[in-house]
Parts: structure tokens; sequence; C-alpha cells
């Protein structure tokens, strides 16, 4: 009797393991790129509106003290690589932080 309930305890876990991929083929699997790439983006510090305190975050191991300050002084900025040619921060800050900044709010 025993053997009968292991048997169809793992007659039962085949059959559901041969529905699972069609489950899976039925969701979308650009969704959760979909969603990693939209919070990237809501996540990006707007360098032309966020407070001292948001810009704070951008100082790095490798950028220089008062980051910060010098990014709220130069501001505004059409684009990220402004932050370079207004001379706000290094080329080598830049690299660091291009990645987590944005100019949504253009001006």
């Amino acid at each position: 009797m025993l053997s009968a309930l292991v048997v169809a305890f793992i007659a039962g876990g085949c059959n559901s393991s041969t529905n699972t991929p069609e489950a899976d083929k039925s969701s979308p699997t650009s969704s959760p790129v979909a969603a990693e790439t939209k919070t990237a983006k809501s996540s990006k510090i707007d360098i032309n509106t966020a407070p001292i305190a948001e810009l704070d975050k951008l100082e790095l191991p490798g950028t220089k003290p008062s980051l910060s300050e010098r990014i709220q002084a130069g501001r505004p900025y059409k684009q990220n690589d402004d932050l370079v040619t207004k001379k706000a921060i290094s080329a080598e800050e830049f690299k660091l932080i291009q990645n987590l900044v944005t100019t949504e709010t253009k001006k």
C-alpha cells in the first residue's frame, strides 16, 4: 500500500512537471526585464532637481569631496555629460556615476 502511494506521488509529480513548461511559455519573458528597466530609470538621480541629500548618494569611492555641491552649483544641465563640460566634475568621476544620473527635467 505504501508503494502505491509513492508511485502515485511520483506520477503526480511527473504530470505537474510536464505542465510547468507550458505555464512558463504563457508568461512573457520580457516583463521582468522591462520591470528592471523601469526601476533603473526611476531610481536614477535627476541632477537638475535633486536636493543635496539625494546628490550625496553619488559620492562614491573615487569621487572628490563635495561632489553634490559641485553638481548643484553647475545647474542646469541639458544632458548628463554637461557635468564634465561645465567642469562640475572630472571625467573620471563622471565614469563612476554616469549610470546613476539623469536629466529628465531638461531646462
